[in-house]
């Protein structure tokens, strides 16, 4: 170990009071700023490794590397903002945008590590350093408790380790260790997290990223084979529609937006933006993944993702916005010549920046459209999958005038219910046309009142036109239930189990005995009938017979037993 005072981290006391140590929350997101300080070092391939077994992670960028004033005056001071000098806004190799802005990325590797090692290597000048957050977190108190803080800043110095350690012979290596975060994510989870943090990865971009010798790319969003209905804004987000590869439904809309805004001499200037992107429904919700959170649209600025979740923006009720995801690429955002927009903690937007607001306004009036397409589109497909019913079919069918209509709402309902068993969405849609059938007749009975005159004949004839589609319907259900029924009965072999059902079916159907009982059980004057049949049956029964087991006990509506001895 050299001269422990080699390396020189400057750090402003005041922003390490307000960010805190823990900058960043989870592993994915820590690893999203390495990776985005790799693409600004114009690295070609990016190779993570994770050793769980170990607890470390391993970061290697094939990138420009840094040698001791660049670590120093860059990457070791907190709040270096590169993009002041316009030409550094781009690097030198591939002309790429520069993704860090503030220069506090790279504390994000405090929040999950206790040790970071550091080696790089530029035109031949290899350097490493130790970086313990122990040591910091002594400066951040010992000022603390002194009261001492201030707008000065006094320097943290990382340890120099030996070069002979150092293997790479170009690029960056990182080492996290003592990790604090739960490593028990597979290496495939990762990759998917971090496909949804960025949109430049690919060789396309000559930016590769690999974890665990696996490449990252747009295919591990594996969203995308579950899209049902698509829209993409401007032909130059086309590539996400055909990524929908299963999408029943693709549209595009208009990526740009234009408004006026107030200058300071009073004149009105007239701006715009244009975004890319695409937003898209699930087919059903059972395909969302609750536990990462890919039910939401995200917003990204050149390559990078800088907001999670837009659909929190809005007080969005409708059934489709539990179906949504999407991404937009709005790289307005991240104008170099405006404020910077992301928040201190870098996960979130300011909210009262015009151009967020802007964007939000342009994206609410999209979703709206796309709400609207979404309640037609699945409307066709509830239609489609409840017509595939022979039995609700011929229902259908007899339907008239706007009763129709009122069905295809009834079946997009139905359809929506987070249901997966057949036979419960079967009863589900007995249940609600034969409740259906009742309110129709309603209607119908309601429409007497509106009948003045003998020229009314339209009405009168849709009544009884109707009177006569709802006996069908429930005379169908009638018969369809008699002969399930009925049909039980051939698979009874034994004969005192044939005995034991038709006492239990005879008691529960009486119109097994006469097709009229049923209906006629509910009448007063019949009940009485009956049990006047019964008792004359009675009389001639000898004591013995009257003393024998009872076979058929059927109950009334009123709760009264009618009962006979066979």
């Amino acid at each position: 170990m050299a001269n422990s005072e080699k390396y020189k981290m400057t750090i402003s006391l005041n922003i390490l009071n307000h960010l805190g140590i823990n900058l960043y929350s989870n592993i994915p997101a820590v690893l999203s700023e390495v990776v985005a300080n790799s693409w600004d070092a114009d690295a070609e391939t990016v190779e993570i490794t994770i050793d769980d077994k170990n607890n470390e992670i391993t970061i290697y960028d094939n990138g420009e590397g840094m040698n001791e004033q660049d670590i120093n005056d860059k990457y070791l001071t907190v709040g270096y903002q590169r993009r002041k000098i316009k030409e550094r806004s781009y690097t030198p190799k591939y002309k790429r945008h520069v993704m860090g802005r503030k220069g506090i990325g790279k504390l994000a590797l405090f929040a999950i590590a206790d040790e970071i090692e550091i080696h790089s290597v530029k035109e031949g000048e290899k350097n490493a350093f130790l970086m313990e957050t122990s040591e910091i977190k002594k400066i951040i108190e010992s000022e603390s408790e002194a009261n001492t803080f201030n707008e000065h800043t006094r320097p943290y110095n990382p340890k120099e380790v030996d070069i002979k350690n150092v293997s790479i012979t170009k690029g960056t290596k990182i080492f996290l260790r003592k990790l604090k975060k739960n490593l028990k994510r597979t290496p495939s989870f990762l990759r998917k997290r971090l496909s949804r943090r960025f949109s430049i990865l690919g060789e396309k971009n000559n930016f590769v990223v690999i974890i665990d010798g696996e490449s990252v790319s747009v295919k591990d969003r594996d969203y995308f084979k579950n899209v049902e209905f698509v829209w993409y804004f401007g032909s130059e987000s086309l590539d996400y529609a055909k990524y929908c590869i299963n999408s029943k439904s693709q549209e595009k809309l208009d990526n740009s937006y234009s408004f006026e805004v107030g200058k300071d001499d009073g004149s009105i200037e007239k701006i715009g933006f244009k975004v890319k992107g695409w937003i898209g429904t699930f087919d059903e919700q059972k395909q969302i993944d609750t536990e990462e959170e890919n039910n939401t649209i995200v917003i990204l600025s050149h390559g990078k993702l800088n907001h999670e979740d837009l659909m929190s923006e809005f007080k969005e009720g409708r059934i489709f916005s539990k179906y949504l995801i999407g991404e937009i690429e709005a790289d307005f955002l991240d104008d170099d010549d405006l404020e910077d927009i992301i928040t201190t903690n870098r996960q979130s937007i300011k909210e009262n920046d015009f151009r967020w607001v802007k964007l939000k306004e342009f994206l609410e009036k999209n979703l709206k459209h796309i709400g609207n397409r979404w309640d037609t589109l699945r409307g066709n497909k509830s239609l489609e999958k409840a017509l595939s019913n022979e039995a609700i079919n011929e229902w259908y069918k007899r339907l008239q005038g706007d009763n129709k209509k009122y069905a295809e709402k009834l079946f997009a309902k139905i359809e929506k219910l987070k249901i997966h068993d057949p036979a419960t969405k079967r009863e589900i849609y007995k249940s609600s046309i034969m409740a259906f059938e009742k309110l129709a007749l309603k209607d119908n009975l309601s429409l007497l009142e509106n009948i003045e005159t003998i020229d009314d004949v339209e009405t009168i004839k849709r009544i009884f036109t109707s009177f006569d589609s709802l006996e069908e319907t429930h005379y169908f259900y009638i018969t369809k239930g008699r002969l399930e029924v009925i049909e039980k009965f051939k698979d009874l072999v034994n004969p005192k189990t044939k005995e034991k059902v038709l006492q239990q079916y005879i008691f529960k159907h009486l119109w097994l005995l006469d097709p009229s009982w049923e209906r006629a059980a509910y009448d007063a004057h019949i009940e009485v009938t009956v049990n006047k049949l019964f008792k004359e049956i009675d009389a001639g029964l000898t004591e013995e017979e009257s003393l024998g087991r009872l076979d058929i006990k059927y109950r009334t509506a009123a709760g009264k037993n009618i009962e006979s001895v066979i």
